[in-house]
């Protein structure tokens, strides 16, 4: 009895130490750092080159798949500001590194990726934003791979459309080496548009 019991114990440090492994640490690591970072605009395309809130993305324009580029600009902010002394300095950059872009059929993010929506992806980034300062970042929104495959490829020569959420994370480390995340979102209206003529 005792050596069950024992047995018992054993295992639920185990299912505990496990669960903790399982953490993203470096989200965790966010929490330690005094920088915030912010996803202030995702500029996308409204089909005709103009700027716009969301994106027109065409699966199939004149004959080829094209990459879809967008424009992102992130702020950095202290989380508690505290005025400082002209002698005194403090690290007050953020180092961007990757990002990550994620299709969903909604804000709850739903839909199945390859069925619904396109797969996600990362990429990787060399930026810095200053703390009380602003970076634009010129990055994919749509890859021209995703557009020769399901879902988007379903769409040539259709009618129909893909309405989409895409999420982008935003990842980097202030100069302690903290971990930082910013999120942002932009609506995607992926279809076999019209080609301009």
């Amino acid at each position: 009895m005792k050596r069950t019991k024992n047995s018992l114990i054993i295992a639920a440090i185990l299912c505990a130490f496990l669960f903790l492994l399982s953490c993203d640490y470096d989200l965790t690591r966010s929490e330690k750092s005094g920088v915030i970072l912010t996803v202030m605009r995702i500029i996308g395309d409204d089909g005709t080159g103009g700027d716009a809130d969301y994106l027109i993305s065409d699966v199939l324009t004149a004959g080829s798949s094209l990459t879809d580029p967008i424009m992102v600009t992130l702020e950095a902010k202290f989380k508690k500001p505290v005025p400082i002394s002209p002698t005194e300095s403090y690290k007050t950059s953020v180092m961007i590194d990757r990002y990550r872009v994620t299709y969903m059929t909604s804000y709850d993010g739903g839909g199945t990726e390859g069925v619904d929506v396109p797969f996600s992806f990362e990429g990787s980034l060399s930026a810095v934003c200053e703390v009380d300062g602003t970076v634009d970042l010129d990055i994919l929104g749509v890859r021209a791979e995703a557009k020769a495959a399901p879902p988007l490829s379903a769409l040539i020569g259709t009618l129909n459309v893909i309405w989409s959420v895409a999420r982008f994370d935003f990842i980097g480390r202030d100069l302690d080496g903290n971990m930082i995340q910013a999120t942002g979102y932009l609506t995607v209206y992926f279809a076999d548009w019209a080609d301009p003529s």
